[in-house]
């Protein structure tokens, strides 16, 4: 099992949604910044899953977030290109305290 831990920001609101077996689930994406190309941070996007949807009012654009989980990384071949995604299946997440709105 891989183990990853990740700080990062929201890119979007959550969305609730359900698994192949039916079970709802939180879908949230999360940009964290650390790689550097030409000295400028580009971020690195994972998207990411869980089974704890009573979170879900909390997990919305911008919001700073630390989350562990484990990681899966997926490859696509569409119009004879490969993509790759990395996947995480959170099992913690704490959130830093929300901005004002």
């Amino acid at each position: 099992m891989q183990l990853i831990f990740i700080t990062g920001n929201l890119t979007a609101d959550c969305e609730i949604v359900a698994s192949k077996e039916g079970a709802d689930l939180v879908r949230f994406t999360v940009a964290a910044n650390d790689l550097k190309v030409a000295g400028e941070e580009k971020p690195t996007y994972y998207t990411c899953r869980m089974t704890k949807t009573g979170i879900a009012d909390y997990l919305k654009k911008g919001r700073f977030v630390s989350l562990a989980g484990r990681l899966r990384v997926n490859t696509n071949v569409k119009d004879d290109k490969t993509y790759v995604n990395l996947d995480v299946w959170v099992s913690n997440v704490d959130l830093a305290p929300a901005g004002k709105d």
